[in-house]
């Protein structure tokens, strides 16, 4: 995706965890950033229902609620470190309602189209439950005098909209000590790879997933997702960046081997000293 002149007042976020996941039975990249939060890539959602990724980002930037969930991120591709724009994940839904159904592609559109009523009925109901009227429909409601609530419940909003952001704080606080706490003790009991040694095995995973995909194409929906899966069920692990350091070049062996076991060649990455994720 073309970067445009103001790309630099979007925050550039630091990737701690990435993962291919399904959506509408195709993939799109889901990252998690140092801030805990979830990001989907902006150019994976637009494919999966056959958007424009630049006029989808150009909707994003105009709406003042999807701009602030909106992050840049440096993303290894295999060829090189790429910056991709990413959405916060609890502001995907608010980008799906506003997607025009009658562009999207014509295999997901029925089940696009279920999803925003759906999504726009929650919405309603969520609105609902903050005023004290009716869930289900506004048939329900047997007196219009019952609406003068609203104002009254909008007013109370506010101050509980303070009180769920500091107990979402007090939580995510809590969430980042357990975590440090965890990885202190995951340090003292085995040291992890290095952010350069998850970069080059990253790399060649990804290398490794295109030469699966080129010759096996019919094997698997998600060669690289395979890929992954193959060398985190080697290690017994749940995500890569937790591979100890002392197996590092054991990994490294595994997808040279299995790459050369595909291919019938070496699989020519020169490791380098350092390389930003």
């Amino acid at each position: 995706m073309a970067e445009s002149e103001s790309s630099f007042t979007i925050p550039l976020i630091t990737v701690r965890e990435r993962l291919p996941i399904t959506i509408f039975e195709d993939v799109a990249l889901a990252i998690r950033g140092d801030d805990g939060l979830i990001y989907l890539a902006v150019s994976d959602i637009c494919a999966v229902v056959q958007l424009a990724p630049y006029s989808q980002l150009r909707r994003i930037r105009s709406n003042e609620d999807l701009v602030d969930g909106l992050v840049r991120a440096a993303i290894d591709t295999g060829y090189g470190v790429k910056a991709q724009y990413f959405l916060q994940l609890e502001l995907y839904p608010l980008w799906l309602i506003g997607v025009n159904t009658r562009k999207a592609a014509p295999q997901v559109r029925g089940r696009l189209q279920h999803l925003k009523r759906y999504l726009i009925a929650e919405v309603y109901a969520a609105f609902a439950r903050i005023t004290g009227l009716p869930e289900s429909s506004s048939r329900d409601l047997e007196d219009l005098r019952e609406l003068d609530q609203i104002e009254t419940s909008l007013n109370d909003l506010a101050a509980r909209q303070q009180r769920l952001e500091e107990s979402q704080a007090r939580a995510r606080q809590a969430w980042r000590d357990l975590d440090a706490r965890m990885r202190a003790l995951e340090g003292q009991r085995d040291e992890v790879i290095t952010d350069a040694q998850r970069g080059y095995l990253y790399t060649l995973v990804q290398a490794w997933g295109q030469a699966r995909a080129e010759r096996q194409p019919e094997s698997v929906r998600n060669p690289y997702a395979a890929c992954w899966a193959a060398l985190k069920a080697r290690f017994r692990l749940s995500r890569y960046e937790d591979l100890p350091k002392r197996e590092y070049p054991t990994a490294v062996a595994f997808v040279r081997d299995a790459y050369r076991q595909l291919t019938g060649t070496d699989l020519d990455i020169p490791e380098q000293t350092s390389l930003d994720l």
